[in-house]
């Protein structure tokens, strides 16, 4: 794609609300700023941010320099109020892309409640976001309700009551319910235990939360085969929702075509009390061109703060030493068979296991597991070793500034990792929002 040459004012207008519209977005440069404009109607609305890589497209300069200082919204001051929860928050990859998403359309963003068994990843959430309660605790903990798991009733059997008061009072003052259950029961990679596992009824604690409060919007995001699991919890949570009066919409989000630099692909099963207007067209206007390895991870800045965690190096085997040795040397990119554990030399299905990362391609999916070589694709496409946390949470759209506060939480270099490789990449967030703006 060519670099835009298009140039606009300083402080384009806000709001253009003359004339009927289409869905539309366009990236455009002025001087050392990238802006980006979502016309949704009649409004216009627009964000922009330091420019750092003016040699690629508008597009793409937009989300790499939004990874390395914050994104300026030109939106007006007195905005009305959203509040949101945040079920299984994680280290706050949804909430990211919930509160930017709310603020690029002028709304004044509130976490209510945000809950995890993480008392890490919590603590980092609550340093960014200030939600009015945290929770630890099992989630099962708080409400209690019946499904017929069989699938033959619409609705609850017993209908959703919250334990504590505050969770209580909370019922029709909260807008947003947004969640990603665990999913390993249902992940592709676990192989015991596929799509039958106990902890896929933890997705049934979304509708419960939802109906119990009379939450209008409800994101529930998970991993695709989550459709199949052997509970059919997407099935029965749409009938409860149906039951409910709420619209049903299901789309499989790729995060490449929104600015994350990664092929990961979720399924987001959205509820709401009204229509959304446009869902389909909103979400494909949106789209952009694919984001690379080196787009987003050659060059990098200097961090503005102290984090040695951030970029530290793994401590790699002289076996996997080798095999990265190997591949650097020999300019490859999968690793041959006879250069693999005696295990993988016959008969695996996992190509991308000891693989070493394309630099002009969007990554494959970021887990947990992203400091080891024989966990995936993970060896760094210009330097003998893994790539570190930085580059990692830079694929999974988390900006530089966004670890600041660890070093202060006391966190180690494996928290780190598990935060970033659990996390939904926030960028995948942003499209939904736009659909729902006019529902707030």
């Amino acid at each position: 794609m060519q670099k835009s040459t298009s140039r606009i004012d300083k402080n384009p207008p806000l709001k253009e609300q003359n004339q009927k519209k289409p869905i539309n977005q366009s990236f455009l440069r002025n001087e050392n700023l990238v802006y980006r404009k979502v016309t949704i109607g009649t409004q216009t609305f627009t964000s922009c941010v330091k420019s750092y890589k003016n040699h690629l497209s508008a597009e793409k300069d937009y989300f790499v320099s939004s990874l390395n200082e914050p994104v300026k919204y030109l939106v007006d001051s007195n905005s009305k109020r959203v509040s949101y929860i945040d079920l299984f928050c994680g280290g706050g990859g949804l909430s990211l892309g919930i509160h930017e998403s709310l603020k690029y359309f002028g709304f004044n963003p509130k976490l209510i409640l945000a809950s995890d068994l993480d008392v890490k990843a919590l603590d980092l959430v609550k340093s960014h976001f200030r939600p009015l309660y945290t929770m630890n605790n099992n989630i099962q903990e708080l409400v209690k309700f019946s499904i017929d798991h069989t699938g033959h009733a619409d609705d609850f059997i017993f209908y959703p009551e919250f334990y504590e008061k505050k969770i209580r009072d909370l019922r029709g003052r909260v807008d947003i319910l947004v969640g990603g259950p665990p999913c390993q029961g249902h992940s592709n990679l676990n192989n015991k235990t596929r799509r039958f596992d106990s902890r896929n009824d933890l997705y049934y604690l979304m509708p419960a939360f939802a109906i119990g409060l009379d939450i209008p919007v409800v994101i529930i995001e998970n991993v695709e085969a989550i459709k199949h699991s052997y509970e059919d919890v997407v099935s029965i949570s749409k009938k409860i929702f149906k039951t409910h009066n709420y619209f049903i919409y299901e789309k499989k989000i790729t995060s490449e075509d929104y600015g994350v630099a990664q092929t990961r692909g979720r399924h987001f099963l959205i509820a709401t009390k009204k229509p959304i207007k446009d869902f389909e067209a909103i979400l494909e206007k949106l789209k952009v061109p694919p984001l690379t390895f080196d787009d987003i991870n050659l060059n990098l800045p200097k961090l503005n703060f102290k984090n040695k965690e951030l970029e530290a190096l793994s401590d790699l085997s002289d076996e996997n030493l080798a095999r990265v040795e190997f591949l650097h040397n020999e300019n490859l990119y999968n690793l041959p068979a006879k250069n693999r554990p005696t295990c993988h030399q016959e008969g695996h299905s996992y190509q991308s296991v000891y693989g070493r990362m394309y630099p002009d391609k969007p990554s494959g999916t970021i887990t947990t597991g992203f400091a080891s070589p024989g966990r995936g694709r993970y060896i760094h496409p210009h330097e003998k070793r893994s790539i570190n946390a930085r580059e990692a949470a830079r694929i999974q759209s988390f900006p530089d500034y966004y670890w600041k506060p660890a070093p202060n939480l006391d966190f180690f270099l494996s928290q780190y990792r598990k935060i970033i490789g659990d996390a939904v990449p926030s960028n995948m967030v942003f499209p939904i929002i736009s659909s729902l703006y006019s529902n707030f």
